[in-house]
């Protein structure tokens, strides 16, 4: 049995209490439907091939990567990209609510800024800083939190 990398492992646990508490804050809704809108400028995925190329080109290392998903490290802080697929069975709206709790840093123990990157079928989140530059690469609508479940704008 190959061993798997401790981010692996986050991700795993990370992707578990996600999808709870993306499930709960699609139920519960904040009222902000333009959160869930793919900025115009962004382009659908097929994998997550270019997503983990800007990634790397910007800065991003140790990038584990799979067709759907996309963990690395910036700067010693968390970084994770997905397309949603038909398959997975969970809409955007559902993934996005999830991934602004910051349920994948807090679940490393990271309790900082954070920011999440939306296309129309995939996100990305780490570092802001990370976020803010690859943007120009990858389209998309930027969303800054200022920690796990706190604020998102």
């Amino acid at each position: 049995m190959k061993p798997k990398p401790l981010l692996a492992l986050a991700g795993a646990i990370g992707g578990t209490v996600l999808a709870t508490a993306g499930v709960a804050a699609f139920v519960m809704g904040d009222g902000d439907d333009d959160a869930a809108r793919p900025a115009a400028s962004a382009r659908p995925q097929q994998n997550t091939g270019q997503i983990a190329a800007a990634l790397r080109a910007n800065g991003a290392t140790g990038c584990d990567a799979d067709g759907t998903r996309v963990e690395c490290r910036y700067d010693g802080h968390y970084v994770a990209a997905t397309v949603i697929t038909p398959g997975m069975g969970i809409s955007m709206q559902t993934a996005l609510e999830g991934w602004r709790s910051g349920v994948g840093q807090s679940a490393l123990g990271e309790q900082g800024a954070f920011a999440i990157l939306q296309g129309p079928n995939w996100l990305v989140t780490g570092p802001g800083e990370l976020v803010d530059r690859i943007r120009p690469s990858l389209g998309g609508r930027a969303l800054h939190c200022d920690q796990p479940y706190g604020t998102c704008s």
